[in-house]
């Protein structure tokens, strides 16, 4: 069997981490303030890019690992447009959605720039990073002509760039990414961590509930059911990490596996967010009336966390 090199997530990933999941609680913030289904479709439509690109860095990360100077500086330049993702992130669907479109394709650019340079210094996977270069300038390219156009023109652009995006690795290198499969290790810690993060905004969501309500019996229920009910999902996510799907992926070439496994963080993702948003509109909510339709993420949430089985 194959041996793999122990590695770990560095500093920088996380510091990336962190600020990307600021994004997802500005995200948490918005559908806080609507959680009808309106409020919830729009908290999706602007998640999936916003996880994508936390995605396309991540990958890159676990397969080359590179700590020089000119990378730590392009990761600073990644962070850096992931705060200005995070300031347009407020009425991102409206107003802001010049701004949401044009941070997108600045992290996407600069991905680019990054394999650029890994085509030119690692020969061997220079099909792989010429592949993940095209598609992913074109996709940039795409979300940034969408910044001159009107809505509603300008989410259909966000739709064929996203499709670009994704079909790029999916459709075009999905025999290439066997060959230069992810870490083991790294990749799975990397998700891990970062799930944990957007699990802890899905308690503070609880936290905020509890802080923001007189104390009474049925609110202190509804908080204590809310944050076991996290720690349940913390138990039932942590307990599947191990790197099993990227191995299926090495060492048998079971590409279906580790797609589903990849993906399916996506509505996970999104269901941890909401969840938090759910609990504390519970928690502030009329103990005595039925409770309010909140609960769309926590339905998605469930579906995926069955799935990781």
């Amino acid at each position: 069997m194959e041996s793999y090199k122990e590695r770990h997530v560095t500093w920088l990933e996380n510091f990336y981490d962190l600020v990307v999941a600021i994004i997802v609680f500005q995200l948490s913030r918005d559908l806080d303030q609507d959680v009808s289904i309106y409020g919830f479709l729009s908290f999706v439509v602007l998640f999936i890019p916003v996880i994508w690109s936390w995605t396309g860095v991540t990958f890159y990360s676990t397969r080359f690992e590179t700590d020089d100077l000119t990378h730590r500086l392009l990761m600073l330049l990644q962070i850096a447009a992931a705060a200005f993702m995070a300031v347009s992130v407020p009425d991102g669907l409206g107003k802001n959605s010049i701004w949401f479109a044009l941070s997108y394709a600045i992290m996407r650019t600069i991905l680019v720039i990054e394999y650029l340079r890994t085509r030119r210094y690692v020969p061997a996977a220079r099909q792989l990073t010429t592949t993940y270069s095209i598609g992913f300038s074109i996709a940039a390219g795409i979300w940034f002509v969408s910044v001159f156009v009107p809505s509603p023109l300008r989410f259909i652009l966000w739709m064929i760039g996203l499709a670009v995006d994704i079909g790029t690795p999916l459709l075009f290198a999905r025999q290439l990414s066997v060959q230069f499969a992810p870490h083991v290790h790294h990749l799975p810690e990397r998700f891990g961590s970062f799930t944990i993060i957007v699990l802890g905004i899905s308690i503070l969501g609880v936290v905020n509930g509890i802080a923001a309500h007189n104390w009474t019996a049925p609110s202190i229920i509804s908080a204590g059911l809310g944050l076991g009910i996290a720690f349940s999902l913390w138990w039932i996510y942590f307990d599947t990490v191990d790197g099993s799907e990227i191995r299926a992926l090495r060492e048998n070439r079971r590409i279906g596996i580790y797609v589903t496994w990849l993906f399916i963080h996506f509505p996970l993702l999104i269901g941890f967010t909401a969840f938090g948003v759910s609990v504390e509109h519970t928690v502030l909510s009329n103990q005595s009336l039925v409770l309010p339709s909140s609960g769309n993420g926590f339905c998605v949430l469930l579906l995926s966390s069955a799935c990781l089985h």
